[in-house]
């Protein structure tokens, strides 16, 4: 089953700050890349893109939007020596929960990135005020996306994604956060979450360097 297959628009979701991050003319690691949806939006871009994708239905949906499409688990996959210290770039947008090891997998990718280069996770809240209120109900039942989805085999909060990126031989140079898909006062919000992101952030984001 093919799943997250849609852009969000709203200015202070992740989609929209990673690909306002990444900019034009780079070239990026879309590791997960699911069905490529930031993946064209880089391309329009002019950037170089290659994907990684285990799903094989999202893979052939993807590698329109790559110039190279690496099917495979990205907890045992190796790239071509070729692509070692290569991209500008390289996200996990989305994609960390969903694994095993997440901290050997940053580990091991970071030797595809330029010394100059950024590395960029978003990773959900499972503090987020959502969570707590279910938790109080004795509420914890898996759904089909956001924070609790099913496929997730690991859940962080600000301090624990914050340790998986310096555990990772990686130096945090910016932390942001997303509140949702929010229709209604979503400037407001990020305000809020941006203050207290341990409570209202929905997501977290970081774009991390080299030590």
């Amino acid at each position: 089953m093919v799943k997250y297959d849609a852009l969000n628009l709203n200015p202070f979701s992740v989609h929209q700050k990673i690909i306002q991050c990444v900019g034009k003319q780079k070239k990026v690691l879309d590791v997960g890349c699911a069905v490529g949806i930031l993946a064209k939006e880089m391309k329009n871009n002019d950037c170089e893109v290659v994907g990684i994708e285990l799903d094989e239905k999202s893979a052939n949906i993807a590698q329109e939007h790559c110039v190279e499409l690496v099917r495979g688990d990205v907890e045992s996959i190796e790239l071509k020596d070729y692509y070692s210290n290569f991209f500008d770039f390289i996200i996990f947008a989305d994609v960390l929960e969903h694994l095993r090891d997440p901290d050997d997998v940053l580990k091991r990718f970071v030797k595809y990135l330029k010394d100059d280069g950024y590395i960029i996770v978003s990773l959900p809240n499972i503090a987020n005020w959502r969570i707590r209120l279910k938790l109080l109900s004795g509420n914890f039942n898996y759904e089909t996306h956001g924070i609790l989805d099913e496929s997730h085999l690991r859940f962080f909060t600000e301090k624990t994604v914050k340790d998986l990126i310096t555990n990772s031989k990686l130096e945090i140079s910016k932390f942001d956060v997303a509140v949702g898909d929010v229709d209604f006062f979503a400037k407001f919000l990020y305000s809020v979450a941006i203050y207290w992101p341990n409570l209202f952030a929905y997501q977290f984001l970081v774009i991390a360097n080299k030590l």
